[in-house]
């Protein structure tokens, strides 16, 4: 199956290749772009005394630009530079550069090369949310869960999975064109490598990775539909070690302003991280205005030996543009860790957040 489709994958981009040499009338020239978020608010948990006002912060530059060809075919690039290092929960990882990949599209659809998300993932729908976010969100930095499974891209925090947790890693993707409103995706991981050239381990727990991906948007008759579907799976030839997979699906409708909409991931044989998630909540916009109620449940099976997981968190949010690029939010959300390791290692918890704060996108 894996190299049925890593090889439709490989002919497409073979048969760019050998098409016949066409110029640009212009190179790439790089553009700036990006964002930057900052946050001032109070986080309450019940253990060791985190009680706290803080300042956080979370900024990104990204540099991209493309060239199209006499032929219609595009070129381009993208390359995101961290602005916090050690920046918010999503970003918490010490990259200097986050996401760095070359394309190129036209009529047949469009290629990744380089380090990004799988088709899987990018191609996700999940609840709508206008606040700090709590599907692999910031709350963590708010409100931490002293977890032995993670949060990011992991169903302890997140319905948006990577298979194993493995973000970022270097990939070749490949989207279709969109066929009234269905597109399909697919990527191919050597293995769990970023920003890396050394050789595949094929004696590692993640090699040989595909990821699959399904997304609809279309509208009917005042309904905007977005629905998305995923399966990845990989190899694991670690001693003992069984291939991990992933799969889920999510689903939001709007009509008049209203979105409602949820989603669902299950990670099979990963550890830590093996678990399930799901997402579910509303919004609503109007004019410069947005609002939305969101609700997350994860569960996870935690560190061998210990106990299983369960976060819930929930978030009511509102969001105000001040102008283009400019948004002023408001979050308050409520955290419940639950850890079933019995004794003085129990590290059950909940706590509050209440949070304000500008998101700037340029």
């Amino acid at each position: 199956m894996k190299k049925i489709l890593l090889g439709s994958t490989a002919l497409v981009a073979a048969g760019m290749m050998v098409a016949p040499a066409v110029h640009a009338e212009d190179p790439i020239q790089l553009g700036v772009g990006g964002f930057m978020e900052q946050y001032f608010g109070y986080g309450s948990s019940d253990i060791d005394d985190r009680d706290h006002f803080d300042q956080k912060s979370d900024t990104e530059i990204i540099f991209s630009g493309s060239t199209t060809l006499d032929n219609g075919i595009q070129f381009g690039v993208n390359v995101q530079l961290e602005g916090n290092s050690q920046g918010l929960g999503n970003d918490a990882n010490g990259d200097t550069i986050d996401e760095s990949y070359a394309f190129i599209e036209g009529d047949f659809g469009r290629v990744l090369l380089g380090s990004e998300n799988s088709a899987g993932y990018i191609m996700g729908v999940a609840a709508p949310n206008v606040g700090i976010g709590i599907n692999s969100g910031d709350q963590a930095d708010w409100v931490p869960a002293d977890s032995d499974a993670g949060q990011f891209r992991a169903p302890l925090g997140a319905t948006s999975l990577e298979n194993a947790a493995v973000n970022d890693a270097n990939r070749l993707t490949y989207f279709t064109p969109r066929f009234s409103g269905l597109q399909g995706g697919i990527s191919y991981t050597p293995d769990a490598g970023e920003d890396t050239n050394t050789q595949p381990d094929e004696n590692s727990e993640y090699h040989d990775g595909i990821d699959v991906g399904l997304n609809f948007t279309e509208s009917f008759g005042g309904f905007d539909v977005a629905a998305s579907a995923r399966y990845g799976i990989a190899s694991n030839d670690a001693t003992g070690g069984d291939d991990p997979n992933v799969y889920g699906a999510g689903l939001n409708i709007g009509f008049a302003g209203f979105t409602v909409g949820g989603s669902y991931a299950q990670q099979e044989d990963a550890g830590a991280n093996e678990g399930q998630s799901f997402d579910i909540g509303a919004s609503y916009g109007t004019g410069p205005w947005g609002v939305s109620l969101t609700y997350f449940n994860g569960e996870a099976e935690g560190a061998a030996g210990g106990g299983d997981e369960e976060l819930q968190t929930i978030e009511a949010a509102a969001s105000y543009a001040l102008g283009p690029g400019i948004k002023v939010i408001g979050s308050v959300g409520w955290n419940d860790f639950d850890d079933d390791e019995s004794g003085a290692d129990d590290d059950s918890n909940d706590g509050y957040w209440v949070v304000t704060g500008i998101k700037l996108s340029f």
